[in-house]
């Protein structure tokens, strides 16, 4: 503190100070002989000759004036206060959607928290509000204690990078911050100053607790390895640097790849609009609108693509292969003769739509022959079921009813199977390719022909569909048309 002012009187000795920040006005009051006589109004006189009216405490020099007539002083009472400048405010940004942040814990206090559905980050279209950038403030002035005027610190603006995946939106209705608009579909990231909608999910481990199942609106590429039962859904393409450890399910409208093992099981599958490569695979389901690479081994899958299948440098071991285009592969089968089935079709016959009416059918099937074995002889006898007792008859008749039902309806799936079959044509050029060898155990196919070999040969070789209903037939090998 700072003494600014002395009085002295026979009333009493008066000194007064300020403090550092000139905001606050101290009193020290020490009792002379005539203390009982001391006068507010004097008082207030010394107060006024360094302060101004408005910035004095009247209870607090009122209280010490009856103190000092009672022989008391003070030592340092506040008795005046200016009033202090407000800070300018800092541009800060506001975020109107969920950013991803890697690693972020799982809240542990939830009892029943779903391990699977984590939701770190949330999906961004093009053109949605993302952030607010908000302007600094200049704030407003204050007056210390001595009426001096006190100018404020102004804030400071928001430092950031934008990159082109965001674009300042005017508004003319707001003048205090401006709308951030994602002009790419991604997530939200904000890191060392940089603030941009990033269209690759980048995993740099495993996919495992840590993230949960991802759902993302555009590509998505994982370091390591997705771990049994995690999923992955994508816009755009996804990579998995690792392997995929089962039961997962992996769709993508753009490629998928699998640089490691993928592993399948009950309740995996994997779907893609566009191509699908894997090093090796296992017991995989695979619906691919494009066409099907695996560099080295597949074993036990189930593979449909509406363009081909190419393993030029890989072993195919059991399972079934449907495409449209054609196949080409290095081994098919192995000695113990393994049956391996790879078959040429329409391109509404490798589609998902074929598959569930297939999947239909086969339930529709087990489901009839669970019923007859319930209905037993009155199936073929029906005229018997109404000299049963009332109870049983009701109960056949209920059964035989259902029966019809899933009769009728299994008749409609197969209509709707024949007409797939026969409403496009099968691809003309398209031919089985073995470069390598083909074992006993192996079978080519289509809707209206099979060929099955029942003896090793040794390729390069080729296979031919019948073109109407004839046989398959080896011609000259030529490498298969992959477009």
């Amino acid at each position: 503190m700072r003494v600014v002012h002395r009085y002295q009187s026979e009333h009493m000795n008066l000194e007064l100070s300020i403090s550092d920040d000139k905001l606050k006005l101290f009193a020290k009051v020490v009792p002379q002989p005539k203390h009982a006589e001391a006068s507010e109004d004097l008082f207030i006189a010394e107060l006024l000759k360094v302060s101004q009216d408005e910035r004095l405490e009247r209870d607090v020099v009122q209280d010490i004036i009856l103190q000092l007539r009672e022989g008391k002083g003070c030592e340092g009472r506040r008795v005046g206060k200016g009033d202090p400048p407000v800070m300018g405010r800092d541009g800060k940004i506001v975020w109107l959607v969920r950013r991803f942040r890697q690693g972020s814990s799982v809240d542990s206090s939830r009892e029943l928290a779903d391990f699977y559905h984590l939701g770190l980050f949330e999906n961004i279209e093009a053109g949605r509000e993302v952030a607010r950038i908000y302007e600094p403030t200049e704030g407003s002035s204050g007056v210390d204690v001595l009426g001096a005027v006190i100018q404020p610190k102004p804030g400071k603006a928001f430092a950031a990078k934008f990159d082109k995946s965001l674009e300042f939106k005017p508004d003319e209705q707001r003048e205090d911050y401006q709308t951030l608009i994602a002009t790419i579909s991604g997530y939200a990231h904000e890191e060392s100053g940089r603030v941009s909608i990033r269209n690759t999910l980048i995993i740099t481990g495993n996919l495992d607790y840590e993230m949960g199942h991802i759902d993302f609106i555009g590509n998505v590429r994982v370091g390591g390895d997705v771990q049994k039962g995690f999923h992955i859904k994508a816009r755009g393409d996804i990579e998995i640097v690792g392997s995929v450890l089962g039961e997962n399910q992996i769709t993508s409208e753009g490629t998928i790849t699998i640089r490691g093992f993928h592993q399948g099981g009950e309740g995996s599958i994997l779907r893609t609009r566009n191509n699908y490569s894997v090093h090796i695979a296992q017991n995989v389901t695979a619906e691919v609108g494009g066409s099907i690479t695996v560099l080295k081994e597949a074993r036990d899958c189930s593979f449909r693509a509406s363009v081909a299948v190419i393993a030029s440098q890989a072993t195919i071991m059991g399972g079934t292969i449907w495409c449209v285009k054609g196949f080409e592969g290095k081994i098919i089968g192995n000695v113990a003769g393994v049956r391996t089935i790879v078959e040429l079709r329409n391109e509404l016959e490798v589609t998902a739509e074929y598959r569930r009416v297939e999947e239909s059918i086969k339930k529709h099937e087990v489901a009839l022959a669970a019923l007859e074995l319930h209905i037993g002889p009155y199936l073929q006898n029906r005229k018997r079921v109404p000299l049963l007792a009332a109870k049983f008859k009701m109960k056949i008749t209920e059964l035989l009813n259902k029966y019809d039902g899933v009769q009728a309806s299994l008749g409609k799936l197969q209509d709707a199977m024949k007409q797939m079959r026969e409403a496009k044509p099968m691809e003309e050029g398209s031919r089985i390719n073995v470069l390598g060898m083909v074992y006993t155990g192996v079978v080519v196919n289509t809707t209206s022909a099979k060929f099955e070999f029942f003896e090793d040969k040794k390729g390069p070789l080729s296979l031919k569909p019948p073109v109407a209903e004839g046989e398959w037939a080896f011609v000259t090998y030529e490498p298969l048309q992959r477009g």
